[in-house]
């Protein structure tokens, strides 16, 4: 038995696993089939929270999704793994630094959210990429890590949009580099998004995608508004973003495997 706990943050939803003293290991058809809706628990990715290999941070964290491809990053879940990691007494209720694939991230306790210290994210610059993208939308957009890969493209509106018909149209192109889609409208310091991510489809929210788009956007402060909620950004320095956001507990089982 593998106990977890479902969580989300706005919407974006995970089973968060114990893996600090036992090694846990689910095969891509096991998440497949627990991450189905109708036949399974349903949620967009697995968290798994291990133990540091090194000094310079808390705990280790990995991030599978729906259909059991790894994820570089995510940050609803991250924030959802530090309020894991304090509701059941694995750390003290104060600072605490995660390593996920490529980047180290500080969260703590914010009011009754979680606040995460994150690196500004960086363009992506595939000058063939970028071309080839170019014949294919018309409207404004840029290609940025922000430790998973996001393709965001700015849009005089995106509510009628079809995301999926979108998503497929570029599918070809932007997949084997890794980029989720998010299309985006600004209006003064407040961005309204949607976000397909690899390996899941169209998500309530999803955090690292809100950081590329506030990246783009941002001067001091920032706010991103998704189908599943807000996420709400602080310029720091020229090296940093704040991020807070909900990390909320939905309820506790155990998988049989």
């Amino acid at each position: 038995m593998i106990n977890f706990d479902k969580m989300h943050g706005n919407g974006n939803d995970f089973i968060v696993i114990n893996s600090i003293e036992n090694t846990y290991k689910l095969s891509k058809s096991k998440i497949k089939i627990l991450s189905d809706r109708n036949f399974g628990i349903g949620f967009d990715q697995v968290i798994l929270i291990g133990p540091p290999t090194k000094d310079s941070f808390d705990f280790s964290i990995r991030f599978f999704n729906a259909d059991g491809g790894e994820a570089s990053m995510c940050l609803n879940g991250i924030r959802c793994a530090a309020s894991y990691v304090w509701r059941n007494n694995f750390a003290p209720k104060k600072s605490i630094t995660f390593k996920t694939k490529n980047r180290h991230v500080l969260c703590e306790p914010f009011k009754n959210q979680v606040k995460a210290l994150l690196e500004i994210p960086s363009p992506y610059i595939d000058t063939k990429l970028h071309s080839k993208l170019a014949k294919l939308i018309s409207d404004k957009f840029d290609l940025v890590d922000a430790g998973n890969m996001h393709l965001c493209i700015k849009s005089p509106s995106i509510k009628k949009k079809d995301l999926d018909s979108i998503y497929k149209n570029l599918e070809k192109l932007i997949k084997p580099f890794g980029f989720n889609l998010s299309i985006y409208k600004v209006s003064k310091n407040i961005a309204e998004m949607r976000t397909y991510e690899n390996g899941v489809g169209e998500t309530f929210s999803c955090g690292s995608a809100a950081l590329a788009v506030t990246s783009l956007c941002i001067k001091n402060k920032f706010k991103t508004i998704s189908p599943g909620g807000e996420l709400n950004f602080i310029k720091k320095n020229n090296a940093n973003i704040e991020m807070m956001g909900p990390a909320k507990y939905i309820y506790s089982g155990n998988i049989d495997v």
